[in-house]
């Protein structure tokens, strides 16, 4: 299994003004946090972790041990991770184009939440 782009150094990441979703990650490392928005019902608006690319596609496993494949632009970082490694997810619906995109912690934080995705702000 092809372990380009993947490694297991340095630390999990969390949604920034630049990166929202884990396509939009330089270097994936394995056991990051991510909240699938993906094709498969069952399996949509849960959390899981990256494992690894297999021919451009993402591989997540979930907390009962599955493992299915995604775009990476289906997975979305988290808001935070705290000090145990918890990580926290605040998902919003955009009200232009109706997609969910993950709050940064600084969105998050702010006195007003933005109601628009990146790409529509």
């Amino acid at each position: 299994m092809p372990l380009v782009g993947t490694s297991s150094s340095g630390q999990f990441s969390c949604a920034s003004a630049a990166q929202h979703t884990l396509k939009d990650l330089k270097t994936k490392r394995k056991g990051q946090p991510v909240f699938v928005l993906g094709h498969l019902l069952e399996r949509k608006g849960q959390e899981a972790t990256f494992e690894v690319f297999n021919d451009r596609i993402a591989l997540v496993k979930f907390s009962d041990g599955a493992i299915v494949g995604y775009d990476p632009m289906e997975l979305l970082l988290p808001t935070e991770i705290d000090e145990q490694g918890v990580p926290y997810f605040e998902i919003r619906r955009c009200g232009g184009c109706d997609v969910l995109f993950s709050l940064t912690r600084e969105e998050s934080d702010a006195d007003q939440e933005p109601t628009r995705c990146p790409d529509c702000r």
